[in-house]
């Protein structure tokens, strides 16, 4: 799996996880779901790393590495807060889950939809 598809498969695997955990009615379903958000887990592990490894030169490329690390860990802390707060004022847990899983396939869209045009423009300059 190369790395643009494995972040966009991961994300994907991840944000169907979140947003079926809500519906699980017994332990064996439950076990089903984690191991597919264990998947994705792990298609994402290295990926964004790799992919940030090679958009960059040699110099920049531990400060690179340093700012996907740092904007993972306020995205965390963000995405954690905005998600408690929208939990405790809808009174859901499952309206928390199924948002977060909307906004990471959101942005699982966008991502791949660039990497398309940007795959379909080096194709195009290739040619010229």
């Amino acid at each position: 799996v190369g790395k643009a598809p494995g972040i966009i498969g991961g994300c994907t695997l991840i944000s169907t996880a979140m947003a079926t955990l809500p519906f699980c009615a017994d332990t064996y379903q439950m076990a089903g779901v984690l191991a597919v958000w264990a998947a994705g887990s792990s298609l994402l592990s290295t990926a964004p790393l790799a992919f940030i490894s090679d958009r960059v030169d040699d110099a920049k490329r531990a400060q690179a590495i340093a700012l996907l690390r740092t904007s993972g860990d306020v995205g965390f802390l963000l995405g954690a807060s905005t998600m408690g707060a929208l939990a405790d004022f809808a009174g859901s847990l499952d309206m928390a889950m199924q948002s977060s899983s909307g906004i990471l396939l959101t942005a699982t869209g966008w991502f791949a939809v660039r990497q398309m045009l940007s795959s379909r423009l080096e194709e195009h300059e290739q040619k010229s």
